[in-house]
């Protein structure tokens, strides 16, 4: 934990592909009424005399202790860092910095205190408001009926895929995704397959055959082949099924079965995570990655 956090708090709002974004956002701080509690944490540094960098270490620092609190709860808590380290840590700390902290107040509270519903919508949907996507998917995968759950998400899963191939379909409803779809498709160009979602759905796999639920399976495995056939924008709401069904399992079983397999593949994900930076850097930083490129701050 202490490295993830020094590198974290060391670097914060200075690598990575949203740091402009966010630091225009912290300038608007005032008029980001979306996501009040997001809002009011920018609001607050300010006054205090914090600037963008100082703010983004805080939240880095207030990560880093949800992550903490988390892993003392968990049953196999070695895994579940080695495969955060692979799989999210570069994107939630420097990326999805909002939807994180969110996700890591639902996972907090909930293995802490798993009936705390109210205060965990509050709380969470107030930093972003992906956690109600979130809370809902925890409801659904601890509902009596799997069937049911699973179908649903399932069905979710076909009516993305519809709406996103059959725009033509929806007629006039079409014309407000429109901004939204070019925003993707603009974001997103390439849809090459992505070698590590494959590797990451079998971890998924493995969890699975150790007791995990299997609606966090059906539902990951659904969006990688989405991920692949729709849009690769989809990967972010992979990560969150994915955090979701990691931070589940260890809560409630250990790795046993095919353990080495895991681990593995897990660390061949921690390498391919660290040739993000490494790559960034063959290319002078473009994309803003490299510690030590025109960008880094």
């Amino acid at each position: 934990m202490l490295p993830l956090a020094i590198f974290a708090i060391a670097y914060a709002g200075r690598i990575g592909t949203d740091v402009e974004n966010y630091a225009r956002l912290f300038g608007l701080a005032e008029g980001f009424p979306l996501e009040p509690g997001f809002s009011i944490l920018m609001i607050g540094a300010k006054a205090i005399g914090l600037d963008y960098v100082d703010f983004t270490r805080l939240l880095a620092l207030m990560e880093m202790l949800l992550l903490l609190s988390i892993v003392t709860r968990l049953r196999d808590p070695l895994f579940f860092l080695l495969f955060y380290l692979g799989s999210f840590y570069l994107n939630f700390q420097f990326n999805a910095i909002r939807n994180s902290l969110a996700l890591l107040i639902v996972a907090a509270l909930y293995v802490r205190l798993p009936r705390a519903g109210l205060l965990t919508l509050l709380s969470s949907t107030a930093i972003h408001y992906s956690s109600l996507l979130s809370l809902a998917l925890l409801r659904l995968s601890l509902s009596r009926r799997q069937k049911l759950a699973t179908g649903l998400v399932v069905a979710a899963g076909c009516a993305i895929a519809l709406v996103w191939l059959k725009t033509d379909w929806l007629g006039a409803a079409a014309e407000g995704l429109s901004g939204y779809t070019g925003y993707l498709e603009q974001q997103y160009e390439s849809k090459a397959v992505y070698p590590a979602l494959l590797l990451k759905l079998c971890v998924a796999w493995l969890m699975y055959n150790n007791g995990g639920r299997r609606f966090y399976l059906t539902a990951y495995a659904m969006l990688v082949v989405l991920i692949h056939a729709v849009s690769p924008a989809l990967s972010r709401l992979g990560d969150l099924v994915l955090f979701l069904m990691l931070m589940d399992f260890c809560a409630n079983h250990r790795l046993v079965r095919r353990r080495m397999l895991a681990i593995g593949v897990s660390c061949v994900l921690v390498l391919s995570s660290l040739m993000i930076p490494w790559s960034d850097c063959q290319n002078g930083g473009e994309a803003n990655w490299c510690l030590s490129g025109p960008n880094d701050r």
